[in-house]
């Protein structure tokens, strides 16, 4: 059967309270995401952008294995807000069939005992439908995409949370 494909939008919300400091959580986010540390540490090659589109920073970032690229994005940093502990920016994922844009916020807020973690995402991508689907059949797979990204995104923040509470 044939297939279309329909240029989606997820939107996905998390938070998690973690018994850590604001500073602590902050600094994991740009430890994250600014340095890209999580992303060194399993193998992805970096290269700063020198890019007037990216007044305040980012990078290519790629992951081979086998000889083959299987991940080849290029994030932009569009807000840092030291103050107010909020990170904001911007990946292209190039590897991706058709492509996809992903714009995430994260935030460190202030909590009574602690911080809450907070993420904000929209992912625009194209997805797959046999033909003749309609909004329904739409409106269901985008359902099904955002549940599994909020497990992973859940999954994230609380991996987070372990370690820095762990560390007390």
């Amino acid at each position: 059967m044939l297939e279309q494909s329909f240029r989606v939008t997820i939107v996905n919300h998390v938070a998690i309270d973690i018994a850590a400091s604001p500073e602590a959580v902050w600094r994991t986010i740009l430890d994250e995401y600014v340095e890209a540390k999580k992303f060194r540490e399993i193998g992805y090659a970096l290269e700063p952008l020198d890019d007037p589109a990216a007044p305040i920073g980012g990078y290519r970032m790629r992951l081979e294995q086998d000889g083959a690229v299987v991940d080849d994005r290029i994030c932009h940093f569009t807000e840092r807000d030291d103050a107010a502990h909020r990170l904001s920016m911007f990946a292209d994922y190039l590897s991706m069939p058709g492509g996809m844009t992903v714009y995430a916020t994260y935030h460190a807020e202030t909590m009574a005992g602690g911080t809450r973690y907070r993420l904000d995402c929209h992912s625009t991508l194209d997805i797959e439908q046999p033909a003749g689907a309609g909004r329904a059949e739409v409106a269901a797979a985008v359902g099904d995409m955002t549940a599994q990204f909020d497990t992973a995104l859940i999954a994230y923040v609380e991996s987070i949370k372990t370690k820095l509470e762990a560390q007390g």
